[in-house]
């Protein structure tokens, strides 16, 4: 449950504050107000609901804070934690893993609903695994594409999501991943849960032939840059796979439990 809620938390923050970005200091301010009070509803909601003591749940708000003090959803950055906020959080996750029983102790209104759910599906999925799943959607949305611009961060300079080499000269982006790796995410996890596993290889592969065109005019384009789109597309690709593999894991983990 505590994994639900932190990633929950981490997922609607990054979406609340990615609408803010760039639009000055009142959107920001809004954002971050409108953070505050989905973070109290869903403290209100794990603790009546799902019978989450207070002190989990404030902690696990607090790991979330501290995700959100140490990225950033503008491009080209990578936050005050850079690579070691990533390191951070899978750190938490695997700790929560280790330790969360709020599950096996679960009590409240949620508990009580899904007992009584209409649908005897819904009923045999575990509540638990509801609210995972609940969880990684929202991050899946925007949270990942912050990991994998982190991840891919290179040079001196602090900058994500954009190759930077001799002196700061940069490539172009590789359009629309802002909108594509989030779809990509959620497909690959959808697909597999489904055991759909031939379409999740014809969507890997597609990915590959669409982008090919792109960056093979990156070779030859003589600007002291060849082959660095090739690298960023490979790499954010990868990235971005297994932050899906790791949430199916998670949901399997947690359906098993």
């Amino acid at each position: 449950m505590l994994t639900a809620l932190l990633l929950a938390a981490i997922g609607l923050a990054d979406l609340c504050r990615n609408r803010a970005l760039g639009r000055g200091r009142t959107a920001t301010a809004a954002a971050a107000a409108a953070v505050a009070v989905i973070w109290l509803a869903l403290a209100t909601i794990a603790v009546t609901g799902l019978g989450v003591p207070v002190v989990f749940a404030l902690m696990a708000l607090l790991a979330a804070g501290g995700w959100l003090a140490f990225t950033t959803s503008a491009e080209h950055r990578s936050g005050l934690g850079g690579r070691g906020a990533v390191v951070g959080l899978v750190a938490v996750l695997i700790l929560l893993l280790l330790v969360d029983r709020t599950a096996v102790t679960a009590q409240g209104f949620l508990v009580d609903g899904h007992a009584d759910a209409p649908s005897a599906v819904l009923r045999e999925v575990p509540l638990a695994a509801l609210a995972l799943g609940f969880g990684v959607l929202l991050f899946l949305c925007e949270s990942a594409n912050i990991l994998v611009r982190t991840t891919l961060r290179v040079g001196a300079g602090g900058s994500a999501g954009r190759p930077t080499v001799d002196g700061g000269r940069t490539h172009a982006d590789l359009k629309g991943g802002r909108l594509i790796g989030p779809l990509e995410r959620l497909l690959i996890v959808g697909m597999v849960l489904a055991g759909y596993y031939p379409i999740v290889a014809a969507l890997v592969a597609a990915k590959g032939i669409v982008r090919f065109p792109e960056i093979a005019n990156d070779a030859g384009s003589g600007d002291g840059l060849s082959g660095t789109k090739a690298e960023y597309f490979l790499v954010g690709s990868l990235v971005s796979w297994a932050v899906a593999g790791g949430a199916i894991v998670l949901l399997a983990i947690s359906a098993r439990s």
